[in-house]
C-alpha cells in the first residue's frame, strides 16, 4: 500500500511540473532576406536550457514557469531579447547582421581598412585575449587563440620562446617563424637558436634552445595582434612575408585627465606530472633480478635485502622546485585634442622549475600623438626594455633531465662535507644531476631600443603623406662559464673555460606612403602608392679563455689559451 501511495505521488508531482512547462517553437530568419539562418542559439535567461536552429531555421525549447525570456544570438548577428507573453506558444525572430563587427578595423600591411573590405585572410587577437591567461611572453598569446596558427612550446624554461607556424612548415632547414612588425617597424629578434648569441654549445646543439625574441616585449603595452596568412595583405613586405606577418599593435593615448593603472601579479609555478620511477628498494629487487638472469650472481650486496632500504633519491624532485614569479605595470594614458600620450614601465622576475634557470626583464615604453595643425600631424613610438636569463641544457642526451631519470636512487644529492655526491662504480660513472644544473653557467643579457618617429601630412582634402623612420637596435652578451671539479674516476673537469660573445645589431627603415581615399556613390576606394629603403648590420666579437687561476676568476683574458673572434 505504501509503495502505491508513493507511486501516486511521483506521478501527480510529474503531472504537476510538465504543467509548469510551456513549448515555444518558432522559425529564426535574417531580418535583410528572410532566409532561415541554420545554428542561432536559442537560450532560456536564467537557466543552462536551450535550443538550437535547424536546417530551415526552426527551434523548439521548453520553457519552465517563472521564466519568459529567450536569448538568441549567432556568428554575425546581433543577439536578441524575446520576452514571450502569458501562454505564448509561438516566437517567429528575424535577426540583424552585427554591422558593428563588419566595421571593425583591421591593420595590414598597408595600413587599415574595415573586416568587411577584407579579402585575405587573417586572425586577429585583442587585449582581452591577451589578457586571459598569465602570459610572460607575447608569443605565447597566440596559444590557442587565433584560428588556423600553431603554437608550440619549444622549452618550459621561464622566458622560453614558441614556435609560430601561420602556413606550416614552409622549409626543412630554413626558419619557418613568422616576420613580427611592431607599430610599423620590422622587429630585429634574431634565431631562437643559441648559435646566434653565442650560447649553442653551452645549450645543445642549438636548434630550439627556447630563447624567445619577443620575450623583450611587455605583454601588458599590446592593444591587439592581426595575424596575415595570404599574399594580398603580406605583399608589402615581399620575402620577409612568406611565412606570415604577425602586426602587433600598442597602446596610444586618449583625449582627457591622465588615468594611471597598476596591474601586479605574484604566482608559484611547480610541476604538477612527474614521470613515475623506481626508489630504491624497487631498483635494487630489479637490480638483483637483472643480476640473476644475465650472470647467475646475487648481484650487489646492498641491495640482497630491499626490505632494509629506504625510498632512496628522487632526482625529479631534486632538480625541480616551486618556483616564484612576480610582475608589475605601471601605467600613463591622456592628453588633450591636439596631444596624446601612452607612458609605461615594468618590471618582471619568474624564477624557472628547473634549478638554475630565472628570467628578468625591464621594459620602459612611450607613445606619443601630436596633431600639430589641422594638416599636420606628428608621432613618436619608442621602446627599451633589458633582459637577463640564466638558460641551461635541460634537453638530450647530456641534459638535466636525462641525468636525472638515468641517476640510480641510491646516490644521495650531498657527500658528508656537504660536497655534491657522485658514486663511480664498475658499469657507471656519471655525474650528478644537481651539479650539473647548477655548476655551470650561461648567462644571458639583451638590451633592445625598438620605434619610429614619423608625420601625416593632408595638404588637400582625402589625401595623406605619411613619412617614417623606424629603428631597432639591440645587442646582447652570453657568458658562458665552465669551473673545474672532480667527483671520483672519469667525472672530472680538469681546464676551466670562460668563453664571453657580445652581439650587436641596427635597423633602419625609410617610409613614405601616398594614399587618397574617395568614394563613388555608395563605393568606396583608395588609392596608394609608396616607398619603402631599409639596412640591417650585425657585428659580433667572442673572448675566450681556459685554465684561468682560480674558479672564481671568470675574465678569459687572464686564462693561458685565449682567443679573440670577429
Amino acid at each position: 500500500m505504501k509503495n502505491i501511495l508513493l507511486f501516486l505521488m511521483a506521478l501527480a508531482l510529474s503531472s504537476h511540473i510538465m504543467a509548469q512547462q510551456t513549448t515555444v517553437t518558432g522559425v529564426i530568419t535574417d531580418a535583410t532576406d528572410g532566409s532561415p539562418i541554420i545554428g542561432a542559439n536559442v537560450l532560456i535567461k536564467g537557466s543552462s536550457t536551450g535550443a538550437i536552429s535547424d536546417i530551415d531555421g526552426n527551434y523548439s525549447v521548453s520553457v519552465p514557469s517563472g521564466k519568459n525570456v529567450l536569448v538568441i544570438s549567432c556568428i554575425g548577428y546581433r543577439a536578441q531579447e524575446i520576452t514571450l507573453s502569458a501562454n505564448q506558444r509561438v516566437a517567429n525572430i528575424a535577426m540583424k547582421e552585427d554591422s558593428e563587427l563588419l566595421d571593425e578595423v583591421v591593420v595590414v600591411g598597408y595600413g587599415t581598412m574595415k573586416k568587411s573590405d577584407l579579402s585575405g585572410a587573417s586572425v586577429s587577437v585583442g587585449e582581452d585575449k591577451i589578457k586571459g591567461s598569465i602570459i610572460t611572453n607575447l608569443d605565447q598569446a597566440l596559444q590557442g587563440r587565433a584560428a588556423g596558427v600553431n603554437s608550440v612550446m619549444t622549452s618550459g624554461a621561464p622566458g622560453s620562446s614558441t614556435s609560430i607556424r601561420v602556413r606550416g612548415q614552409a622549409t626543412v632547414n630554413a626558419n619557418a617563424e613568422p616576420l613580427y612588425v611592431i607599430d610599423g617597424v620590422i622587429f630585429q629578434g634574431g634565431s631562437s637558436s643559441g648559435h646566434s648569441v653565442g650560447l649553442g654549445d653551452a645549450l645543445g646543439n642549438g636548434a630550439a634552445t627556447g630563447i624567445s625574441p619577443l620575450s623583450t616585449l611587455n605583454p601588458a603595452d599590446i592593444v591587439s595582434m592581426e595575424i596575415l596568412k595570404d599574399a594580398s595583405a603580406t605583399a608589402i613586405y615581399g620575402a620577409q612575408g612568406a611565412n606570415g606577418v604577425v602586426l602587433i599593435t600598442t597602446k596610444r593615448g586618449k583625449t582627457g585627465e591622465a588615468k594611471f593603472s597598476y596591474e601586479g601579479m605574484f604566482g608559484v609555478q611547480n610541476q604538477a606530472v612527474r614521470l613515475k620511477m623506481m626508489d630504491l628498494a624497487e631498483y635494487a629487487v630489479y637490480n638483483s633480478s637483472i643480476a640473476k638472469t644475465t650472470g647467475g650472481q646475487d648481484g650487489t650486496v646492498e641491495y640482497m635485502d630491499p626490505s632494509l632500504l629506504g625510498k632512496g633519491t628522487n632526482w625529479q624532485d631534486v632538480i625541480f622546485r616551486d618556483a616564484w614569479m612576480n610582475q608589475h605595470n605601471i601605467s600613463a594614458q591622456g592628453g588633450t585634442e591636439k596631444v596624446q600620450y601612452f607612458v609605461s614601465g615594468s618590471y618582471m622576475n619568474q624564477d624557472g622549475t628547473l634549478r638554475g634557470t630565472e628570467f628578468e626583464r625591464y621594459s620602459f615604453r612611450t607613445n606619443l600623438d601630436a596633431q600639430l595643425k589641422s594638416w599636420f600631424k606628428l608621432g613618436l613610438n619608442v621602446m627599451y626594455s633589458n633582459t637577463h636569463e640564466r638558460l641551461l641544457r635541460a634537453d638530450g642526451s647530456q641534459g638535466v633531465l636525462t641525468y636525472s631519470l638515468l641517476t640510480p636512487p641510491d646516490i644521495p644529492v650531498y657527500d658528508v662535507y656537504g660536497n655534491y655526491a657522485t658514486v663511480v662504480r664498475e658499469g657507471y660513472n656519471r655525474m650528478n644531476p644537481l651539479a650539473l644544473a647548477e655548476l655551470d653557467d650561461n648567462f644571458l643579457t639583451r638590451e633592445k631600443l625598438n620605434g619610429n618617429i614619423f608625420f601625416d601630412l593632408t595638404p588637400i582634402k582625402n589625401f595623406t603623406w605619411h613619412a617614417e623612420l623606424g629603428f631597432d637596435i639591440s645587442n646582447s652578451k652570453a657568458e658562458r662559464w665552465r669551473p673545474t671539479y672532480n667527483f671520483g674516476g672519469s667525472v672530472l673537469r680538469e681546464t676551466n673555460t670562460s668563453i664571453i660573445q657580445r652581439n650587436n645589431s641596427l635597423y633602419w627603415q625609410l617610409k613614405n606612403y601616398l594614399t587618397y581615399n574617395g568614394n563613388v556613390g555608395k563605393h568606396n576606394y583608395t588609392l596608394m602608392a609608396g616607398q619603402e629603403a631599409w639596412e640591417s648590420k650585425y657585428e659580433y666579437i667572442s673572448v675566450s679563455g681556459s685554465n684561468l687561476p682560480d674558479n672564481s676568476i671568470k675574465n678569459p683574458s687572464l686564462g693561458d689559451n685565449h682567443g679573440c673572434y670577429r
